[in-house]
């Protein structure tokens, strides 16, 4: 009788274990999500909010700025659309402690009344949205939004 008590125990204690095993790992793998998506907004604040050379400003990359890397974005809408996996500096390089992650930016004209409400003009208002996922089960490990405005505009 001993022995059987003895056996619960032991293989409650194994599996006690290994769930505080993942729950570390999703604990990792979430700050590591949310530190990748603050480098690309830091990133993203750091550039224009509009390319003053193209008419008209729209969302995404213009041809001479698409290539395998970030190097060429030249404002922050540049970034819509952009893709890595698994996610790479400016310059490109992979970060490979991250192999099994990826990063992904929309960027969308938001209303100056509510940002929550996608518009296609400029109203002086872009968001940024930066998604980590998980490649190898596409769980989706952090979504940030942003709302950068164009402080050279009016503020309706």
């Amino acid at each position: 009788m001993a022995t059987v008590i003895i056996s619960i125990l032991f293989v409650a204690a194994l599996r006690l274990f290994a769930n505080l095993g993942r729950s570390r790992q999703v604990s990792l793998d979430r700050n590591s999500a949310q530190m990748l998506a603050l480098e690309m907004i830091e990133e993203i604040k750091n550039l224009p909010y509009k390319d003053l050379s193209v008419p008209g400003n729209p969302i995404g990359p213009e041809a001479d700025e698409i290539g395998p890397t970030r190097l060429l974005f030249d404002d922050i809408d540049d970034f819509n659309g952009w893709i890595a996996h698994p996610p790479m500096t400016r310059q490109g390089n992979p970060y490979t402690q991250h192999l099994n992650l990826s990063r992904e930016v929309a960027v969308v004209y938001v209303s100056a009344d509510d940002f929550e409400q996608p518009v296609e003009t400029d109203e002086g208002f872009k968001e940024i949205t930066i998604t980590i996922k998980d490649q190898n089960t596409g769980v989706i490990l952090i979504r940030q939004k942003y709302v950068i405005a164009n402080i050279s505009l009016p503020i309706p």
